[in-house]
């Protein structure tokens, strides 16, 4: 079993969340669980105080944005059918 987290480095993890969101503009649960090597309830709740500190949009179960625009900008893609003939 890990050990617990320090406070200073579940505060380390949530300004690395908060700074991947803002520069690629979208995170999953699956992708902060999978880089940080965290439970996905882990991930989750480090995501809840990350949306509260950082600024950032929890949209659904698809993830957390940066901005309104990214968000949009997802929706589109996912709702866009590419490769159907006309």
């Amino acid at each position: 079993m890990p050990r617990p987290k320090t406070h200073k480095e579940r505060t380390l993890l949530i300004a690395w969340i908060i700074e991947m969101v803002k520069k690629h503009g979208h995170a999953t649960t699956k992708d902060i669980a999978a880089m940080f090597g965290l439970h996905r309830s882990t991930a989750e709740k480090y995501i809840r105080v990350a949306v509260e500190r950082g600024n950032l949009i929890r949209h659904g179960r698809c993830g957390i944005f940066r901005d309104q625009r990214a968000v949009i900008d997802f929706d589109m893609e996912r709702y866009t059918h590419r490769g159907t003939s006309e």
